[in-house]
């Protein structure tokens, strides 16, 4: 090998060596050790895909729209309202492909000026102003109707939501503080959107101005999705150390009389550094971002109508209460696997004076 070879070759081998260590390999490593230290064979195979059900297909996800009665804004009363520039715009070519934000901003301007020309007509009556009050009328009713379903499909079927749901994400960094943040303006200005469906009348929200900077937010941060794989692996991981602490435990006792040995003082050292000091504050990271994310989605959809193929996704994945969905089966395996390890410490007389907790939530 020439000494330039093995420059190249070391270079390598320190790269790869100074890695940022990911949730996978910290995931990994923490199982080997358990395993090691307690003599009893562990798997790690992760496979999400198995696990965690798809967002449902754009298409079962799309809520039809009633369109408005035809030929009820193509009429020229309209021009007293200032309000044939925007029923244009969105007659055009371009406001017939209009992309799902662009429909929530173009909804969020045209109602509130529906509700202007309505109090003006209001003020300013004449002899042939009631049939067009009318109309007017009929046109709101018709709008607000059809709000709800329009805001789920402006926010649920983008393509910038699908990001937070995507099962081909990694999950997220041993360091993730703070990556929930970003997520939660995007969510706090939906839900603010979401809440209009449950007013008679409302001005033009001042949100409606940024839509597109909250719909960027959701696609250039897509941690939902690598939330998503980071539960799943939890709940996994937990269950697996679970299984394999209880396999132990039943198979002979580590311990005699509650006295200490040497295996003992190698279960206490993985419980510290591995346990402890690295599995807990990752799991505590997780757990404070799913709380949060699931809360936004939450209050998002309490104001609006699901399509079918939603329904089941949502108890499933959104749902924290839901006794099948995946909150659920991560809580669960959460407290088997701290209840495994109290059962093996207390066995070796270390069980700590503080009771073992794996998030901040408790």
């Amino acid at each position: 090998m020439t000494i330039r070879a093995a420059s190249l070759l070391t270079l390598c081998l320190y790269l790869v060596g100074c890695a940022e260590p990911s949730a996978e390999k910290m995931l990994e490593n923490y199982v080997s050790r358990v395993s090691n230290a307690l003599d009893q064979p562990i798997e790690f195979k992760p496979n999400t895909s198995a696990r965690l059900p798809a967002f449902p297909l754009r298409r079962e996800r799309l809520l039809e729209i009633v369109p408005i009665r035809e030929g009820l804004l193509d009429v020229l009363e309209f021009r007293q309202c200032d309000l044939l520039p925007l029923i244009s715009e969105r007659n055009s070519n371009l406001g017939r492909v209009m992309q799902p934000s662009q429909q929530l901003r173009y909804e969020l301007r045209f109602l509130p000026a529906l509700y202007d020309c309505r109090r003006q007509l209001m003020e300013d009556q004449h002899d042939n102003s009631s049939i067009f009050i009318n109309r007017v009328n009929e046109i709101i009713a018709h709008k607000e109707r059809e709000l709800p379903k329009l805001i789920w499909n402006s926010i649920y079927t983008s393509s910038e939501m699908e990001q937070q749901f995507s099962l081909a994400k990694t999950a997220l960094p041993l360091e993730s503080q703070g990556r929930i943040s970003d997520i939660e303006i995007a969510l706090n200005a939906f839900i603010q959107i979401s809440e209009l469906t449950q007013l008679s009348e409302w001005p033009e929200p001042k949100i409606a101005k940024d839509i597109e900077t909250y719909y960027e937010i959701l696609y250039r941060n897509a941690s939902g999705g690598e939330w998503l794989k980071s539960l799943d692996w939890l709940t996994y991981t937990l269950n697996q150390v679970a299984d394999g602490i209880e396999a132990r435990l039943n198979r002979r006792a580590v311990c005699f009389n509650q006295q200490p040995n040497n295996q003992s003082a190698i279960i206490r050292n993985v419980f510290l550094n591995f346990y402890a000091g690295e599995l807990q504050p990752y799991l505590s990271q997780v757990h404070q971002f799913g709380e949060r994310w699931l809360s936004g989605h939450e209050r998002i959809l309490k104001n609006l109508p699901l399509p079918d193929a939603m329904q089941e996704y949502q108890q499933k994945v959104l749902s924290k209460t839901h006794s099948h969905g995946v909150w659920q089966a991560y809580v669960q395996a959460r407290d088997r696997h701290t209840l495994a390890w109290q059962q093996l410490l207390n066995q070796c007389g270390m069980l700590p004076s503080a009771p073992i907790v794996l998030d901040d939530s408790a």
